[in-house]
């Protein structure tokens, strides 16, 4: 199970690895995933800094959904993950909406089952989730991108410090996909969260990332490591530059390039 680890006590022999700690928001070392006799993660390591955003690439059902299960504490593995925060916000590919609670109500459930008060900021929240007027509807009365954003407010008010996306976009069409990706690359930037990113879209990992891993087919290994160096947070503007399409061609490459 995930491990939510404390800061260790302070002094002048510790103050370096203190540093570290404080700005690792999580490690995984060794992660190996089964069900039953099929080995789905074979050796696994990554580790997540503060205000960053790490997005895992690779082939369908090469184990990327399970990877961000074990992180939560929802599947048996083996190896070693540590989060240091207890600050984590979950977004699943299919949002989890309830249809008999309101926009507001469906918003606010993660602080209702931690029996949490609601933040002073939480109007300015629904503004800035383009949710704002809406907080008396139902969900299916929303566009597919305001569902989007509320699946992704409601894991914010669970946990701002650590946010794992598994797809989050997936089901929505390609323009209101873009418009999302730039709102969430400004969202998470203003907020200073920590991202898992889970995608089938190579484009949409470079575009959001400042790391991304590349997988293997199953049993997953991590193929390489790839760092995206533009500048945050990202625009349209990202689309067209050269180190852009540079970073998204190799990444494709080396996908494409498996046996």
């Amino acid at each position: 199970m995930a491990l939510f680890d404390g800061i260790p006590e302070k002094n002048d022999r510790r103050e370096e690895s203190i540093h570290e700690r404080i700005s690792t928001v999580m490690t995984v070392e060794h992660l190996k995933i089964r069900y039953d006799e099929l080995l789905v993660v074979e050796d696994l390591s990554l580790n997540l800094s503060q205000g960053e955003i790490l997005s895992l690439v690779g082939p369908s059902g090469c184990g990327k959904t399970s990877i961000i299960k074990a992180i939560l504490g929802l599947i048996p593995y083996e190896g070693n993950v540590k989060l240091f925060t207890s600050r984590v916000g979950y977004c699943p590919q299919k949002d989890i909406l309830f249809d008999w609670m309101t926009v507001y109500e469906n918003a606010i459930l993660p602080l209702i089952l931690k029996k949490e008060r609601s933040p002073s900021n939480l109007k300015e929240l629904f503004k800035r989730f383009g949710l704002s007027g809406f907080e008396n509807k139902r969900p299916y009365q929303l566009s597919g991108g305001m569902r989007q954003r509320l699946s992704l407010l409601r894991a914010v008010l669970s946990g701002d410090e650590l946010l794992i996306l598994d797809e989050p976009f997936s089901s929505v069409d390609a323009y209101t996909r873009k418009k999302l990706q730039i709102w969430l690359s400004e969202e998470v930037y203003r907020m200073q969260s920590s991202v898992v990113l889970i995608t089938h879209d190579v484009e949409e990992a470079v575009l959001l990332s400042d790391r991304i891993l590349v997988l293997s087919n199953r049993p997953s290994k991590v193929l390489e490591e790839i760092s995206v160096p533009l500048p945050k947070p990202r625009t349209l503007k990202t689309l067209t530059n050269p180190k852009f399409s540079q970073i998204e061609e190799g990444i494709l490459e080396i996908l494409m390039n498996q046996s």
